[in-house]
């Protein structure tokens, strides 16, 4: 296998890289994005939540519910995808 020392051939012939032990294996880099980024999602779920529930006009209080929904949406996905590649949320 070619990520192995001494170069040995592996019937893929692909190549570690970024920091994975071996091919296929999730990086550190693809892990701690999502990472980040459902933490990031998070404080953005937590001010839209705070703005729907204290806005008094009501179309602004339907945007703020429309960007929790679809901060949430997305943290959910970067969890599965978290969980796929055998890792979660922080």
């Amino acid at each position: 296998m070619t990520w192995m020392k001494g170069g040995h051939s592996g019937h893929s012939g692909r190549q570690a890289e970024d920091g994975s032990l071996m091919p296929g294996m999730a990086t550190d880099t693809e892990i701690l994005s999502p990472q980040l980024l459902a933490d990031h999602h998070m404080g953005g779920v937590d001010m839209a939540r705070a703005c729907a529930l204290q806005c008094e006009v009501p179309q602004g209080r339907q945007l703020a519910q429309g960007m929790v929904d679809a901060q949430q949406s997305e943290v959910q996905l970067m969890s599965d995808m978290l969980k796929e590649r055998g890792s979660a949320p922080r």
